[in-house]
C-alpha cells in the first residue's frame, strides 16, 4: 500500500479543466456559472491508497529470475516479497455527515457566525434527544447528493418529533433551551421541505408552540446570551408569519411576551438594542395589518383614510430606525461589481450593484426592515387609490407616488442584497432560506414596469434548484401567474388565500 499524495477535492468539471474548485453547496461555483449540474465532490475522509502488492510482487519475480541467471546470490530480508498487512480506515457516521453540513453552513465561526451561532452552546450543555436528532435532520437535508441521506433525514424528523413532545411533556424539560432550540430546528426543517399549501400545518404548529414555550419559560430566559438569542428568533418568527405568511399566529400580542420584550431591552446594548425597536415596530405594523384588513372587508373608507396617516406615521418612524443604528448595522454598497469579483465567482446581479454586510444576520434584519417598508407603503397605496376614486384630491395622488416610489427602493435593496448570499460561502448559502419571503413580497409589489418581479421569478427558481427549498419554487410560480394571489392586508385578492391558490398550482 501506498500514499500517492493529496487528492484533488474538486467536482468532477473543475478536475477535468483544472479549475480552482470552490466546493459549495449544493454546487460550485464554476458549475453555476456554466449552468451545468455538479456532480459533486470526493469524501475528504478517504485516503487515495493504492494496493500495489501485484506490482511489488512482479518486481520481485523479475530480480529473482535474473538472480538465477546470472548465477546464486543471497539476499536480505529487505528483497524478500512484502506481507504489510492492509491498511483499514473508518468509514464516516451519518451523524458525522450531518454535523459536518451543519457547522460550516448553519453555525458558521466566530468571524461569519451563522443563524444557528447558538446551537454549540445548547450541543455541549444540554443535548437532548430531541435537539440532536433535530440537528441531525437539518443536517442530512443539505446532503442531497447522497438520496439515502434524504429517506434518513426523514426518519431522524420523526424521531425529533416523538423526543420533543415527549419533552414537552416532562415539566423539567418542557422549558429547556434545548428543547425551544429542537423546536426552532423542526421550524426550520419544514421551511426547506414544506410547500406553501403545507405553511398552515407543520410551520405555523412550530412557531405558535415556540412562542408559548416563550410565555413559559419567564424571565430567567433572559440571563444568558443563548436564551436572549432563542428569545429573539421566536417573536420575530412569530410575527413575521402573521403579517407576511397570513398565518393568524397572535401569542406575540399577550401581556407575558410584551413584559418579557421590554425586559429583553434592558439587556441589550447598543449594538443590538435597534433589534427591540424594530420588533416593537413590526408588532404595529400587525396590528394596523389587521385593522386594514377589517376596514376593507367593511368598506370602511372613512377608517381607511385614518389608517392611511397612522401607516405614514409608521413608516417615517421606520424610516427614522436606519438613523439610530450603530456602525455594526452599516453595509457597503459596491456599484462596480466586476472590479471586486473574480470573474469565477460572478454571482447574478441586480442592476449591476450589490451589498457587503457585516454578517448573515445583519442582512436578514436588514430585509426584514425592508419587506415591512414594502408591505406598509402597498397598504397606504391600495387605500390612498380607494380615496382617489371617490375624491380627486392631489394629496392622494402624492401619497401614491409616494409609496410607490420606497416600495421600488426597498425591492431593490432586496436585489441588492442576494449577491451577499451566494459569495460568502457556506454561511451565506445556508441562511438563503431567510430571503425567499423578502424577495417574493419584492416582486409582488413592484411596479409593473420593474425588472424586479421577473428578477425576482429568476431568483427564487434558482435558490430551489441549488438548496432544495421548496417554498422558492411554489413562490417563482405565484409570481409568474397573471393576478398572483395577496399576501398584503386589505388587498383586492384577500379574500382569495394564498395557501388555496398554491394548493391549485401544485396540483
Amino acid at each position: 500500500m501506498v500514499y500517492r499524495g493529496k487528492i484533488s477535492m474538486g467536482c468532477a468539471l473543475c478536475r477535468k479543466r483544472r479549475l480552482r474548485c470552490n466546493r459549495g453547496q449544493p454546487s460550485c461555483s464554476q458549475c453555476l456559472r456554466v449552468g451545468q449540474e455538479c456532480s459533486g465532490y470526493r469524501d475528504p475522509n478517504t485516503l487515495r491508497v493504492y494496493d500495489q502488492s501485484a506490482e511489488v510482487v512482479s518486481k520481485a519475480q523479475a530480480r529473482h529470475s535474473a538472480g538465477r541467471r546470472c548465477g546464486p546470490t543471497k539476499t536480505s530480508p529487505a528483497e524478500e516479497l512484502p506481507s504489510t498487512p492492509p491498511l483499514i480506515y473508518s468509514p464516516i457516521s451519518d451523524d458525522q455527515r450531518a454535523m459536518s453540513y451543519v457547522i460550516p453552513y448553519y453555525i458558521g465561526t466566530d468571524q461569519n457566525q451563522g443563524l444557528l451561532s447558538f446551537l454549540p452552546s445548547l450541543l455541549m450543555n444540554d443535548p437532548s434527544p430531541a435537539l440532536q436528532a433535530s440537528a441531525k435532520a437539518i443536517g442530512l437535508l443539505g446532503r442531497k447528493s447522497r438520496p439515502h441521506l434524504k429517506r434518513l433525514a426523514r426518519e431522524e424528523y420523526g424521531i425529533a418529533l416523538c423526543a420533543t413532545n415527549s419533552a414537552l411533556r416532562n415539566p423539567k424539560t418542557a422549558t429547556s433551551d434545548s428543547t425551544l432550540g429542537a423546536v426552532l430546528l423542526l421550524s426550520l426543517h419544514e421551511l426547506i421541505t414544506s410547500q406553501i399549501v403545507e405553511m398552515s400545518g407543520g410551520w405555523k404548529n412550530h412557531a405558535h408552540g415556540a412562542a408559548k414555550l416563550l410565555e413559559l419559560r419567564g424571565e430567567e430566559q433572559l440571563n444568558s446570551p443563548v436564551g436572549l438569542e432563542l428569545f429573539t428568533v421566536v417573536r420575530f418568527q412569530n410575527v413575521i408569519s402573521s403579517v407576511f405568511f397570513r398565518l393568524g399566529c397572535q401569542v406575540h400580542n399577550s401581556p407575558t411576551i410584551a413584559a418579557l420584550s421590554e425586559i429583553a431591552r434592558s439587556k441589550r446594548n447598543e449594538h443590538t438594542r435597534p433589534i427591540e425597536s424594530l420588533y416593537d415596530m413590526l408588532i404595529e405594523l400587525n396590528n394596523l395589518a389587521i385593522e386594514v384588513d377589517e376596514a376593507h372587508l367593511q368598506s370602511d373608507l372613512g377608517k381607511q383614510q385614518f389608517l392611511i396617516e397612522r401607516c405614514v406615521f409608521l413608516d417615517a418612524s421606520l424610516q427614522a430606525w436606519t438613523t439610530s443604528l450603530s456602525p455594526a448595522w452599516s453595509y457597503t454598497v459596491i456599484d462596480d461589481p466586476r472590479s471586486h469579483l473574480p470573474r469565477f465567482t460572478y454571482p447574478p446581479i441586480y442592476d449591476d450593484r450589490y451589498h457587503i454586510y457585516h454578517g448573515v444576520s445583519i442582512a436578514a434584519m436588514w430585509n426584514n426592515y425592508r419587506q415591512m417598508r414594502i408591505v406598509l407603503n402597498e397598504m397606504i397605496r391600495m387605500m390612498a387609490l380607494r380615496r382617489l376614486r371617490l375624491q380627486s384630491v392631489p394629496q392622494y395622488q402624492q401619497i401614491i407616488s409616494r409609496s410607490a416610489g420606497i416600495i421600488d427602493h426597498m425591492a431593490g435593496d432586496i436585489c441588492d442584497s442576494i449577491p451577499y448570499y451566494l459569495i460568502s460561502g457556506e454561511v451565506g448559502l445556508g441562511s438563503i432560506y431567510r430571503v425567499v419571503w423578502p424577495l417574493f413580497i419584492a416582486g409582488r409589489c413592484a411596479a409593473s414596469g420593474s425588472r424586479v418581479k421577473e428578477w425576482a421569478m429568476q431568483i427564487l427558481d434558482l435558490i430551489g434548484n441549488l438548496t432544495g427549498i421548496q417554498q422558492a419554487i411554489d413562490l417563482s410560480q405565484l409570481l409568474k401567474q397573471r393576478r398572483p394571489a395577496s399576501v398584503i392586508p386589505g388587498g383586492d385578492l384577500i379574500t382569495e388565500s394564498l395557501f388555496n391558490r398554491a394548493a391549485r398550482l401544485s396540483r
